[in-house]
């Protein structure tokens, strides 16, 4: 039979039937990555209990199936003796023969050199019409626009390994702690009331710190009881008894702030809620407590134990008509040299005579010159009575200022009235320099006064420049004592130090985790400063350290702190911190803290100096910037510059929101042209 030859089978076209796709249709096919989740669990919460492991013998329970085997003695081998042997060993080192060899390097002089590799002039342009070039910035110009739409800001300075670590040995914090050296508080006086103001008796000796405290009260309450008649208290705290104050200074109404006189330690002037002015003679009122006390035959120093303190009565109080609008916020003792009229002319006496006369301010916008001397010669003549004078007849409507003073912006900035915090004077030691004072407002502004400029001869009193400086109220403004054009404003989450002839602030601290409620300068480090913080820390700023954050954060109470005043006695310098717990704690400031370094007088100054270059170059910089913005709109809308400077600066000028976005598209397109990246 012949044989069929084999034919290999011929593959034929597929022909699609619609069956890979139903297939397709019908996979699972992952449109997103995986998400990978982990949990984990401490093992203490897995619930199960503590095992403890004890030994226990066999027969201790019969129930468990155990056997215990214990050592015995076998009596069968009992007559087994070990014989002895000689044997003999010695121990022998194993030797092997060994060579090192080390070669010596040689150190030699080794230098590199490097340049930066810059394209030439042609390459650059080469390189910037290339379409890799243009691809390059077509591909990240959409996520640039993004970001910058974004908005976000991230600090590139930012210490990261800050976090892990706080190493105070290195920057000497250890000593650097304040520490409360007394503490002070009453049951009577101090009970639902808040501490407005502090100071120190000016003696080098006697450690004795008065303190105000005012009512607790919401706005609605002190409107409800406007007008009335409530005492006011101002207490006198000495370190040998911190129990029961040394004397309490009383008022008609609560006392918001109150300075002891710096040369009279006795005269002590305060300013009412109620706008009035009062002023206590502490000597008058020690001699009354001790001719009280004259019959009991016990001096007054040495009463018995638990004995109340000596109460100390007005000696002289203004007319409610006179005084203040407003309630009394600040007040300044000026130089027994200077002399106010009754015209408000302050002159420079050439033997200068007692400290009488202070200043007040408040929120009416006014500043008041109050006279003690005044006072005396008013309470002299209705004392001696007689025929009624018309000179008597007004002394007899009672106790006033000696001048007023409008503090009003000027008519530039609108002419308002100024409801001024706290205000610091600017005496020079030169007769012939300007006397000045700055104060800052409820609205966070500060504003400069002039008083007297005898170089001036058309010179004028009042407000000369207002400056904006904080987004809300002021709470206190303090004079460097080591430069004397330098201020501190405390307001809202943030310091400032501003420059007399400065329009802006030197420096601005950045902004903390809690209100700043006041501050004040050392006394004996020029680049020293404390701020109190309304979560009850205080900050302790060394600007010749660091500027970016304080220095020492100490938590004092868990009140509010309202207010601080610092004191050097000897050796020593105490810091008063008030809270709203009517509680005075008095904090000893160690001697790396009070302690300065020989040139750190001169690094604050070179760091003020620095900012000021800084804040100049930023005020030229902005000017500059602003003219070259004008010009390249008024360029690319083809319009002519001087067109928009023949407009009158009294005409006011619309904002057109079409043209803006016309102007901006115009120069967009032509940043493009110019970058060849226009399609």
């Amino acid at each position: 039979e012949e044989e069929e030859a084999y034919v290999p089978p011929v593959s034929k076209p597929w022909v699609s039937l619609g069956s890979e796709q139903e297939l397709e249709n019908e996979a699972v096919v992952e449109g997103r990555g995986r998400f990978i989740l982990h949990l984990s669990r401490a093992r203490r919460l897995f619930g199960a209990k503590p095992r403890a492991f004890f030994d226990r013998d066999a027969d201790a329970d019969p129930c468990i199936s155990e056997n215990d085997c214990r050592p015995f003695t076998d009596l069968k081998f009992g007559g087994l003796v070990r014989e002895d042997r000689s044997v003999g060993v010695q121990a022998v080192p194993l030797v092997a023969p060994a060579a090192t060899q080390t070669n010596s390097r040689r150190q030699v002089n080794v230098a590199a050199q490097y340049d930066a590799r810059e394209l030439s002039a042609g390459a650059r342009r080469a390189t910037e019409r290339s379409e890799p070039f243009r691809a390059f910035l077509r591909r990240v110009r959409a996520p640039c626009e993004q970001a910058l739409q974004q908005n976000e800001l991230v600090d590139i300075t930012a210490d990261d390994f800050a976090e892990l670590a706080d190493d105070e040995t290195s920057l000497g914090k250890s000593d650097a702690n304040l520490r409360e050296l007394q503490h002070f508080s009453h049951l009577d006086y101090c009970v639902d009331r808040t501490i407005a103001c502090a100071d120190w008796l000016p003696t080098p000796k006697a450690l004795v710190v008065g303190v105000s405290c005012v009512q607790r009260l919401s706005f609605e309450e002190r409107v409800a009881i406007a007008g009335k008649i409530h005492t006011g208290f101002v207490l006198l705290w000495n370190f040998s008894d911190p129990i029961t104050p040394q004397m309490v200074l009383e008022a008609p109404s609560d006392v918001l702030c109150f300075r002891f006189c710096p040369t009279n330690p006795d005269l002590v002037a305060g300013g009412l809620a109620s706008g009035q002015t009062v002023v206590w003679d502490l000597a008058a009122a020690r001699r009354e407590a001790q001719e009280l006390h004259a019959d009991t035959g016990k001096e007054l120093d040495k009463q018995e134990e638990g004995s109340s303190a000596v109460v100390a009565q007005p000696a002289f109080l203004s007319q409610v008509d006179l005084s203040h609008r407003a309630a009394v916020t600040d007040i300044a003792w000026l130089p027994s040299a200077l002399e106010v009229s009754e015209k408000g002319k302050i002159s420079r006496e050439s033997e200068p005579g007692a400290q009488e006369i202070f200043a007040t301010t408040a929120a009416d916008g006014q500043l008041l010159f109050w006279d003690i001397g005044r006072a005396r010669e008013l309470r002299r003549v209705l004392a001696a009575g007689g025929e009624e004078s018309p000179a008597k007849k007004k002394k007899r409507e009672g106790w006033g200022p000696t001048h007023r003073l409008p503090l009003k912006a000027p008519a530039a900035q609108g002419g308002a009235e100024l409801a001024c915090i706290s205000m610091a004077l600017s005496v020079p030691e030169d007769p012939a320099a300007p006397c000045e004072l700055f104060c800052v407002t409820e609205e966070g502004e500060v504003a400069r006064v002039s008083l007297a400029n005898p170089g001036s001869e058309a010179a004028e009193r009042g407000v000369t420049s207002v400056l904006p400086g904080h987004c809300s109220p002021c709470t206190a403004l303090c004079r460097s004592p080591f430069h004397a054009d330098v201020y501190l404003s405390v307001g809202d989450w943030s310091f400032s130090l501003w420059r007399e002839g400065v329009e802006l602030p030197l420096f601005s601290s950045p902004f903390a985790s809690a209100l700043l409620t006041c501050g004040c300068w050392s006394p004996t480090r020029p680049a020293l400063l404390f701020v109190g913080r309304a979560d009850g820390a205080v900050d302790v700023w060394d600007l010749n350290d660091r500027s970016h954050e304080p220095f020492l954060s100490v938590a004092v109470t868990s009140a509010a702190i309202t207010t601080l005043h610092i004191h050097t006695a000897g050796t020593k310098q105490l810091l008063a911190v008030g809270d709203d717990l009517a509680a005075l704690h008095v904090m000893e400031v160690p001697r790396s803290l009070r302690r300065r370094t020989n040139s750190e007088k001169d690094q604050m100054t070179s760091f003020l100096a620095r900012e000021q270059r800084r804040v100049e170059y930023v005020q030229k910089r902005a000017g500059a910037r602003g003219e070259t913005a004008s010009t390249e709109a008024a360029a690319a809308t083809g319009e002519p510059e001087d067109e928009a400077d023949t407009m009158g600066d009294d005409e006011p000028t619309a904002t057109d929101p079409e043209g803006s976005e016309a102007d901006f598209l115009a120069i967009e397109a032509a940043f493009l042209e110019r970058m060849g990246l226009k399609r």
